[in-house]
């Protein structure tokens, strides 16, 4: 039995899908009743400083420093860092605006400097850094 989830359908409309659709084939890896795994590992919230090259993915709050449509990459930091982001579709690259801040998911491909493939990435209208920031710390403590 196939489980139908409107609420991921939904939900994964306002995230620009840099290379393929990450809940395309969900509901054909996921059964009711069965232990099958999903393809994709989970991507680690991190800071760009804590890139190790040993992650698989990574999930990071960005702001888009500079643009270069030749290459198709995007200058992303996050305060700690910065890093190449390299976005393989036109359609999506043309969304990207110079100062916006988004949630972007990747592949880490290098460490110095750092370059991630980009997957994932959404804009965040309305953001409070301070806020983010205060709860990373928060959320930090308590794993401790």
């Amino acid at each position: 039995m196939k489980l139908s989830n409107p609420f991921l359908k939904e939900f994964s409309e306002p995230l620009f899908m840099a290379q393929q659709d990450p809940l395309a084939d969900f509901e054909e890896n996921f059964e009711i009743g069965t232990e099958k795994q999903f393809k994709r590992t989970p991507a680690k919230e991190c800071y760009l400083n804590e890139i190790t090259g040993s992650e698989r993915r990574i999930a990071a709050i960005v702001s888009i420093i500079s643009l270069n449509p030749e290459a198709k990459t995007v200058l992303v930091s996050d305060g700690t860092a910065e890093a190449i982001a390299i976005c393989e579709r036109s359609e999506i690259f043309s969304r990207f605006k110079k100062g916006a801040i988004m949630r972007i998911i990747a592949n880490p491909l290098s460490t110095a400097p750092i370059k991630l493939n980009l997957e994932i990435a959404q804009e965040l209208k309305d953001f409070d850094a301070n806020l983010f920031r205060k709860v990373k710390q928060e959320w930090g403590k308590l794993r401790q």
